[in-house]
């Protein structure tokens, strides 16, 4: 029986460590090695307000995109005077294929009477 008191004391002094040991563990921080350039310029992106940079981004890019769509609609709109131009100007001019068309109708005609 006094083995086993000794076994138990012994092996409850060990778990007593080990649990003193355990709730002492967090409070060790670990080596800090020193800052490379690499740790600073971390530091330094991570203080940038990339939040406003990307408003400003989003903003000048939808100020961008409405200027070039009133410019497309501007071309589109010159585009289609100029067609209709083009169109009408085709419609009231006579082609030089149908013009020689035209007077070899006529000399036909006038061979048949």
């Amino acid at each position: 029986m006094y083995d086993f008191i000794l076994q138990a004391v012994f092996f409850g002094s060990l778990a007593v460590m080990a649990f003193l040991f355990a709730r002492a563990l967090p409070r060790v921080e670990e080596a800090t090695d020193p800052k490379g350039i690499y740790d600073h310029i971390d530091e330094w992106l991570g203080k940038l307000p990339l939040q406003h940079l990307d408003e400003r981004a989003n903003s000048f890019m939808f100020k961008f995109l409405k200027r070039t769509r009133v410019i497309v609609m501007k071309l589109d709109n010159r585009i289609i005077r100029h067609l209709d131009r083009v169109r009408k100007s085709g419609e009231q001019a006579v082609s030089p294929t149908q013009e020689l068309l035209d007077h070899v109708q006529g000399e036909n005609k006038d061979q048949l009477f």
